[in-house]
């Protein structure tokens, strides 16, 4: 029979090694690991306290960029919401629906070239962004505690290069501070 310290050791190393893989595997980790426990100790409380301050001021701003992208995501939902009703509605003239058909496929190609526009400002350097577009203006929110102008230029450029000219672009960034 297994004794209940053997059993209690095998549930923990189990344990373990799920919250391994599971660090791991994490959004937004990377491939990087932890450190290890000697290393660990070895770090000095000042640096464990900008290290939590990093982290929080990093999750404070990917809150802010998650709270975006939900509410991009919940407009652009009740706009598809309000186009399919056209098209479901048997009092909607041809020509309404042929508009909210265009409508939605338009809604479509803005959120996929919002989407590959995100994936290369990414490949730029920076941890996440977000692209907001409304009409004729256009919102990229950056995770940056600092932009030069040169940079908020270049995204601007990529910006105009992927969701057309003639658009009004602003770059937000800092989002971890009030």
């Amino acid at each position: 029979m297994i004794k209940k310290q053997t059993v209690w050791l095998l549930t923990m190393l189990s344990l373990i090694v799920v919250l391994s893989v599971y660090a791991l595997s994490a959004p937004g980790n990377h491939g990087q690991t932890a450190q290890s426990g000697e290393k660990a100790a070895q770090t000095s409380a000042g640096s464990k306290t900008a290290k939590t301050a990093k982290t929080v001021a990093a999750s404070a701003t990917e809150e802010k960029l998650a709270n975006i992208e939900l509410t991009k995501d919940d407009e652009r939902k009740s706009l598809e919401n309000k186009y399919e009703s056209v098209v479901a509605s048997k009092n909607s003239t041809a020509k309404e629906i042929s508009a909210a058909y265009d409508a939605m496929s338009d809604l479509k190609t803005t959120a996929n070239n919002e989407t590959m526009l995100e994936d290369v400002i990414e490949s730029k350097g920076y941890d996440k962004s977000v692209v907001k577009t409304s009409g004729n203006q256009v919102q990229v929110y950056v995770s940056a505690d600092k932009l030069t102008n040169k940079q908020a230029n270049e995204i601007i450029q990529l910006t105009n290069e992927y969701l057309g000219t003639g658009r009004v672009v602003s770059v937000t960034y800092a989002l971890n501070q009030k």
